[in-house]
């Protein structure tokens, strides 16, 4: 059983940003019907390239929407935050017409970190919310322990929210992770993957479950909110 506690405030340093894939959909099949064994594609859980796009349909509360998440430049994390000139990726995504986040995020390894985040206002279109982390805030461990059957660790992190207009908060969450499935065989809009699934639990009894596709990316997620891919799109 795999289990890693990140130290707090332990700064790592970002490797190179040299990871990327070109194929479009690995791991997807027509659906079928037919066999029921589970093979975990090989590859990197999130193909990062510029360029790449992943499109979902999210479904809250009975509403059904559209999200788009784009990775479109390597550029200095910027902000206020320790990790402000570290090169990372600007990721845009933008749920509907009106609705915008813009994050930083770099792979390193097998992982995928997040140092910064802005969160925009639907109606206004204004920076609503600032956010960084220190050293990091995990989005994905695909390292071999932590796609293990059973894995199970523990990330701590510093987190500082600044609101427009309000007073900066500063917290240390916990997150804890578990890998529920190796390999599991799932049906999302109509095509079949091979899906390494994990439970990510956070400090404020938050829950969410993600599905992973390496090569293809997350192809669902439910808590909150469920979230199912539509189609990846792969920059050339």
């Amino acid at each position: 059983m795999y289990v890693s506690k990140t130290p707090l405030f332990a700064l790592v340093p970002i490797a190179a940003l040299l990871v990327g894939c070109g194929s479009s959909d690995p791991g997807a099949n027509p659906s079928d019907g037919g066999s029921t064994s589970c093979t975990l594609a090989a590859g990197p859980l999130i193909p990062w390239k510029i360029g790449n796009k992943w499109t979902y349909k999210v479904t809250e509360d009975g509403v059904v929407s559209q999200k788009v998440t784009t990775i479109e430049v390597a550029e200095p994390v910027g902000g206020m935050g320790p990790n402000a000139t570290k090169m990372a990726y600007k990721v845009v995504t933008k749920k509907g017409t009106d609705d915008q986040t813009i994050s930083w995020q770099a792979p390193e390894g097998d992982k995928v970190l997040r140092f910064r985040e802005q969160s925009f206002s639907a109606s206004t279109k204004a920076l609503e919310l600032e956010e960084h982390w220190e050293p990091h805030k995990l989005h994905v461990d695909g390292t071999a322990e932590a796609r293990a059957d059973g894995a199970h660790w523990i990330e701590n992190y510093k987190e500082t929210k600044m609101p427009v207009g309000g007073q900066p908060a500063t917290t240390m969450p916990t997150d804890v992770w578990d890998v529920l499935a190796p390999c599991e065989a799932i049906q999302v809009e109509g095509k079949s993957y091979d899906a390494i699934k994990t439970r990510k639990t956070g400090g404020s009894s938050s829950q969410k479950t993600y599905w992973y596709v390496p090569g293809v990316g997350k192809v669902k997620e439910t808590g909150g909110q469920t979230e199912e891919l539509v189609k990846f799109e792969a920059a050339p």
